[in-house]
């Protein structure tokens, strides 16, 4: 079951329906072999920042980070031109198509380079029209006082968050990837103006076929994306989220006119589509449970961790270097009672929604996971949660409020916010590092339950116990080494411009060491580059207590 809060009135030409055979398939494919793609070559399929946090952390490019053969593609296509690539992924070999011709089913087996096929769902047709919203009046805002968090202050406070904010920690330089069903009105609406004149909203992508733009179709993301970006001040309604001066891009996912397979799918490829972007947090106010058409629910055993493709991709997300948020489903109150797929992944955080008096709310899905794993991760503000919400005026006539909302759905956009502005203040630690910080953090962290998990982290107390001045300032940007020529074509400098040892480890693109070396204080050292492979390398300089920088040179 869906855990969206429905509040805008679509029409459809494109539907959904459990009457109809099968006419999605997701393909599994044997191999990546004779890929034009090389990890050697990262820049071609991931951003410059994606592959410096990848340096920054020393997480490998491997062949799984290579896109899907663009050759298996093509000669899918060929089999038959009503053929259409819906989705791809590449971390799970994947692609998704729609075939109206069940015939050619047969034919796509029959490929070399295809292992299986399984059903995922079924469309009509591929277009749609979706009612253009128009906007109504809408309130004035003034800007009083900046320092008060108006109807936000509750939810933040929870965690101690706004001690974060105090210290000039709101997010700034971080990228929040929401995934979600829709942003109506987000781009028209004053109160969001400043975000896109900041440069702050830096793209939108969807994956939801025949619905090309993400501001029309839905609002659910507008509430979730106004928890964590709003910075709203007016005399009588003022709201401050969780991380607002964070980036953010909204990746749409997830439609709301059916409950089908194929949106893990499109979820999987959503998380790719982060990664690739060098997205730091991920917030994801998603789940599956059942759907539709009967014969695809696998009930609660599917919560293992591994079985959903939305799970797999959102482990494999955590692992490369983002943090993870998941919403745990609303599921609590009913028949199903736990946790939804994919807040089931390993290593992400499955959030939980409790009142800002620390209440378990009744909705929210309870715990563990199928194979026993703590879920939730943690808990944040899901019920009485402040929001801005797109309400329906008249007919096809909408307009914007900030009221209260119920949902974990809005529990993990709160929480995924101070995420973002708890690894601004400590960018020594990696993703996993740092969600494990996170459930230190819970109140009950020490005795877990099935409600709350870990419990509710106080990030400013994750903060005070993490932060060390002197970590902070030599990571990332620490000039005290120097590297020359870069790129290099046969020799390396390496010079130690500080008065302490440090240690130095190279590593190539495949994350093998292939040198180790310890400078003294204003050392320098020469190495020979002459033999190494053309490509991306790594340095890892280690000085004090950890491993505190990453800097990438070239070999020509």
């Amino acid at each position: 079951m869906k855990h969206l809060l429905s509040i805008l009135a679509v029409l459809f030409i494109l539907t959904a329906t459990t009457a109809q055979s099968p006419n999605c398939y997701r393909i599994y494919l044997h191999d990546k072999a004779g890929s034009p793609y090389s990890i050697e070559r990262p820049d071609d399929f991931l951003s410059q920042r994606a592959i410096d946090k990848r340096a920054r952390f020393g997480i490998s490019i491997t062949e799984e980070d290579l896109p899907i053969n663009p050759e298996y593609k093509n000669s899918l296509r060929a089999i038959d031109n009503s053929i259409v690539i819906l989705s791809n992924s590449k971390w799970t070999n994947t692609v998704t198509v729609w075939c109206p011709d069940s015939t050619k089913v047969s034919e796509i087996q029959s490929l070399s380079f295809v292992d299986s096929i399984k059903s995922v769902g079924y469309f009509a047709r591929l277009e749609r029209e979706v009612a253009e919203p128009q906007w109504a009046s809408t309130e004035e805002f003034n800007a009083p006082d900046t320092s008060s968090y108006g109807k936000g202050f509750g939810q933040i406070a929870l965690h101690n968050g706004q001690k974060l904010h105090q210290k000039g920690y709101r997010g700034e330089g971080m990228l929040i990837a929401m995934l979600d069903a829709g942003w109506t009105l987000f781009d028209k609406y004053e109160g969001f103006a400043p975000l896109y004149e900041n440069g702050q909203i830096i793209g939108t992508y969807n994956l939801v076929p025949g619905l090309s733009d993400v501001y029309r179709g839905h609002s659910h993301g507008t509430s979730c994306a106004s928890i964590i970006l709003s910075s709203i001040f007016g005399d009588n309604d003022t709201l401050v989220g969780t991380a607002p001066n964070a980036n953010m891009v909204f990746i749409r996912t997830e439609d709301p006119s059916y409950e089908q397979l194929i949106e893990e799918d499109f979820l999987a490829a959503g998380l790719e589509i982060a990664d690739s972007l060098g997205a730091d947090v991920i917030s994801a106010s998603l789940g599956y449970t059942t759907f539709d058409d009967t014969t695809y629910n696998t009930g609660y055993s599917s919560c293992d961790g591994r079985t959903s493709i939305a799970s797999q991709a959102a482990t494999k997300a955590a692992h490369k270097g983002m943090i993870v948020c998941v919403a745990a489903g609303n599921e609590g109150g009913n028949e199903w009672h736990r946790i939804s797929r994919p807040s089931d992944a390993e290593d992400i955080l499955c959030v939980g929604a409790v009142n800002i008096d620390s209440v378990t709310a009744p909705f929210s899905g309870c715990g563990p996971s199928y194979d026993g794993r703590v879920k939730p991760d943690a808990a944040s503000c899901g019920w009485d949660t402040y929001v801005t919400q797109v309400v329906r005026y008249e007919e096809e006539t909408y307009n914007i409020y900030i009221m209260a909302g119920n949902g974990t759905s809005y529990a993990t956009p709160c929480l995924a916010g101070l995420c973002a502005c708890l690894w601004q203040a400590l960018p020594q630690y990696n993703s996993l590092e740092m969600m494990q910080i996170i459930r230190e953090a819970g109140h009950q962290f020490q005795h877990p339950d099935t409600l709350q998990g870990y419990g509710i982290p106080d990030f400013y107390a994750a903060y005070e116990n993490h932060y060390t001045p002197e970590k902070v300032s030599e990571s990332i940007n620490h000039s005290s080494i120097q590297l020359f020529p870069n790129p290099t074509d046969g020799k390396l400098c390496i010079v130690n411009e500080s008065s302490d040892k440090v240690e130095i480890e190279i590593y190539d693109i495949n994350g093998k060491r292939i040198r180790k070396a310890t400078l003294g204080g204003t050392e320098r050292t020469e190495i020979s580059t002459s033999r190494w492979a053309k490509g991306t390398y790594v340095v890892r300089i280690k000085s004090g207590e950890g491993w505190n920088e990453a800097k990438k040179i070239i070999v020509k």
